[in-house]
């Protein structure tokens, strides 16, 4: 077939009398395949609503629907596999330690989880880190950095608890020397305005800001019993978000209860970090959720929280909540994505739950872990969908998930980033 490379990926050749599949694989050996042009037949592609038979070109790590004029260096027969967006973990925090590292990352891309969105971290302990991020054969990240919070407020227990366990020693000697690093301490205007610039020096991606019990700001703000589990003053989130918008970045913004989301709706953040009430049980607002969906507002589920309180005797009602509360957002039409915010696991955890829990379809549930949590995490970026002039991302299934979803992660066969074939 002239000169072409002819990689044959995957052949089922059906199954014997004890039902394992026989996958003969002829594996093309080049790594990077950037450089050369590969078309891919007989697959069937997402298009965000249904699989399509599709002939499709790489080219320069991008996805083309039409024959690029120059010679194609290797055909890959997809066999009517289903070529689907990769994953994404749209909340964590859990790629700042070098500890076990390579086994999240390894984790994270055997699940097809390619994008993940880190909500705070000490930039002294992540930069290091970074040369293992953001390249092909690797996930990408997103970071906020330091956290907006009040004086005492969250994060800063959590940050003390660290330092005086020694996991910040060479880096920082007291918990005022965190500040900037870990989190920013911001009481008043003044304070926004005398640090906004520190703030920018560290370069986030977005800007993260915390909002706990903010109907109680008052009762907690002074009071050494609400340390580490109090946030922001309620009054400045919308200059927050004027000012971070006026510099071209998203907010997201950490809520706790249903006040707390009614604040964060009403002055415009971008992202919903939590779903609110995991651990109250309280019901959303309908006019918040109308507002939320109104503005755009992506809210992220993070319902696994609640496996945290399994041996709580209110543990049925706050399931139940949960279920509501994700209802009213589904039927109001609230973009949702998908992010645990467990530092244990990822986003694939957290789509187990939510299957679990039946409320959504599977096209709903793909496209809440696809496009709907990459969008958040990289907005400007040309992922999250199949399409032209898209990135080469994906992840090659052998059953069609909107059929059968259960499991989706033990049905890939092969995932590309950037158009490089993982291992």
């Amino acid at each position: 077939m002239k000169s072409y490379y002819i990689l044959i990926l995957f052949i089922f050749l059906g199954s014997y009398c004890n039902s394992q599949n026989h996958i003969k694989k002829t594996i093309y050996a080049k790594k990077n395949l950037n450089a050369k042009v590969i078309k891919l037949i007989k697959g069937k592609w997402f298009n965000g609503t249904l699989f399509q038979n599709k002939t499709v070109w790489l080219q320069d790590g991008l996805i083309r629907f039409k024959s690029p004029d120059k010679k194609i260096d290797t055909i890959i027969d997809l066999a009517g596999k289903y070529v689907i967006p990769p994953f994404a973990e749209a909340h964590n925090h859990n790629l700042e330690s070098a500890y076990d590292l390579n086994k999240r990352i390894d984790s994270y891309l055997d699940n097809g989880v390619f994008y993940v969105k880190h909500l705070s971290s000490i930039k002294k302990r992540i930069a290091p880190l970074m040369l293992n991020y953001n390249k092909p054969e690797g996930i990408d990240i997103s970071l906020a950095h330091a956290p907006l919070t009040a004086s005492g407020g969250h994060p800063v227990a959590l940050r003390k608890k660290y330092l005086d366990k020694g996991y910040f020693e060479g880096l920082f000697n007291t918990i005022e020397d965190i500040e900037f690093h870990g989190y920013v301490n911001i009481d008043n205007k003044a304070d926004l305005e005398n640090k906004w610039d520190s703030i920018m020096s560290f370069l986030p991606d977005f800007i993260k800001l915390n909002l706990l019990h903010s109907e109680e700001y008052e009762k907690r703000k002074n009071d050494p019993a609400f340390f580490g589990r109090k946030g922001l003053n309620p009054k400045l989130i919308i200059p927050i978000v004027e000012k971070a918008h006026h510099k071209g970045l998203r907010v997201s913004a950490h809520v706790e209860t249903a006040y707390d989301f009614h604040v964060a709706v009403n002055a415009g953040v971008d992202e919903i970090a939590h779903l609110p009430e995991i651990k109250n049980g309280k019901p959303l607002d309908k006019k918040d959720v109308i507002i939320a969906k109104e503005k755009g507002i992506v809210v992220v589920t993070t319902v696994s929280l609640v496996t945290k309180r399994k041996k709580s005797a209110n543990y049925n009602d706050l399931l139940n909540n949960i279920t509501a509360n994700l209802k009213l957002l589904k039927n109001e039409g609230v973009t949702l994505a998908l992010g645990s915010d467990m530092y244990n696991d990822n986003s694939s955890g957290e789509f187990q739950i939510l299957h679990q829990l039946n409320i959504f379809n599977n096209l709903e549930l793909l496209k809440m872990w696809t496009e709907n949590a990459t969008n958040t995490i990289f907005p400007f970026r040309k992922i999250g969908k199949l399409k032209e002039g898209y990135e080469a991302s994906f992840l090659v299934l052998n059953k069609n998930p909107i059929k059968d979803i259960s499991n989706i992660h033990q049905s890939i066969i092969t995932r590309v980033k950037q158009g490089v074939i993982l291992k």
